[in-house]
Order: C-alpha cells, then structure tokens, then sequence
C-alpha cells in the first residue's frame, strides 16, 4: 500500500488549527510573565532530536506501547537522562504546521502550559521523563510539502514505497557536554564487530511491534530549521547510496 492510500487532500479544520496557535500563544505569555529565570523555561536551550527511517506503509503511526517507546529513547538517550518524547512517528513534511511552528515546539510549549513549567524543570534536571500525545500537536492532518519537495512521491515514485519517517523527541542540552548515548553505542560496536547492525536492529524490532509495515531504521539526528535541507538529505543520501535501482 503507497503513501498516498493514506494521505488523501482533505479541507484542515479552522478550530483545529487555532488549538495549535492557542496553545503556542498561552505558553508564550506564561513564559514572559514567570518569574523563574532559569535555562530550563527557554526553548532554544533544549535539543529537537530524531530518529529516523523508512517505512513501507503510513509514516503517521503511534506507540500505543509507551513502555515500548520508553525503551527506543532511553536506548537512544541513555539510562538517567531526561527527555520529551511523542507518542507518533511522523512525515519530515507533517513536522511543521502552518505559522512555522515544529512538533518539538509544540510538545514544549503544550508541556509547559500543564503547569506552569514545573516538569520542564524536572526533565531538565533529569529527574523524570515524559510522554506528549501526538493528538496535542494538530499535526496529522499538516502535510506540506517543502521547498525542497524531494520527498514528495509525486516527484521521486521511490518514497511512495520507501516512506520516511521521523520519530522527535526533546533533550535539555544547554549543560550537556557528554557526546551522545547512541553515538557512543555505536562506536563501541563498530569497534567490537565492525558494524552496528546489533544495536539498530534493537529500533526496527521494537518499532515493528507497533507500526503495520517494515521499518528500516536509518539513524539519529538533531533537526534544524535554519537547515531544513539536512533532513532531506538524509534520505535521499542513503537511498541514492543504499537503495537507488530496487
């Protein structure tokens, strides 16, 4: 079944559309009238992280089993670290709706209005981790292709059966100097066995047991949207290099 079995042009809801825009606007003004002025209440100190990959089927699934996601962070994060995760992989072109807003802001700021910031505090100071409903962010029906549209199936055939996802979540990173638990996993098995087939194919196993279509999990990233070609790349590299001719 291809990509466009399960996104159909469908007219996006006005109401929907302000719920994403309240919810930015409400946490923005709590922001500015609170009084804590520690890093842990300024977005920009925390990190939009990824995993992603291809998928042979919707690219818009959730993980109904939240200790299956619990387990592809902390294998991706690290035991002890704090972290925002959503509950739903994504399309590279859902992840931003239409006043620019990305998933990560999205979590973060309908996080922080829950109450007035004080898990923020706690995931930033490790103490706990938490999981953001996918429904919250008024994502799912957002798909907009970008000006590099070299994902889009209409242009390149080969992602209407190859389909990329993207799994975000968030890290406090502003006093994090520590090179990344998931590079550091990889290393010591490239060093071990040559290869990190072991430690990736952990992803695709726990991923396949909540998604309906093969999973080929690719890598870890962290999204900028100053550089939003990055991303792309991503997937187009590997398929040219990996996959082009299939």
């Amino acid at each position: 079944m291809g990509f466009f079995d399960f996104f159909k042009t469908k007219q996006k809801k006005e109401n929907e559309l302000k719920e994403s825009d309240n919810a930015i606007s409400q946490s923005k003004k709590i922001i500015e009238n609170s009084i804590l002025d520690d890093g842990y209440h300024k977005p920009s100190n925390w990190t939009s992280n990824y995993i992603y990959g291809f998928i042979n089927g919707n690219p818009m699934q959730k993980i109904s089993n939240h200790n299956d996601l619990i387990e592809i962070i902390r294998n991706t994060v690290g035991g002890g670290k704090g972290y925002i995760a959503i509950d739903s992989i994504f399309h590279p072109y859902n992840l931003i709706n239409h006043k620019g807003a990305t998933a990560w802001d999205l979590a973060w700021f309908w996080l922080y209005t829950q109450n007035q910031g004080k898990i923020i505090s706690e995931i930033a100071r490790n103490e706990t981790a938490t999981i953001v409903r996918s429904e919250n962010l008024n994502l799912l029906e957002n798909f907009r292709i970008w000006p590099n549209d070299n994902l889009n199936p209409h242009k390149n055939k080969q992602y209407d059966k190859f389909v990329p996802f993207v799994l975000p979540y968030l890290t406090y990173s502003i006093d994090d100097k520590d090179e990344e638990h998931w590079v550091k996993m990889i290393n010591a098995e490239l060093q071990l066995q040559g290869h990190a087939h072991t430690y990736i194919e952990n992803f695709n196993r726990v991923l396949s047991n909540n998604f309906e279509g093969h999973v080929m999990t690719l890598g870890f990233g962290e999204f900028n949207r100053e550089n939003l070609d990055d991303l792309i790349n991503k997937f187009t590299d590997f398929y040219d290099q990996n996959m082009s001719g299939r």
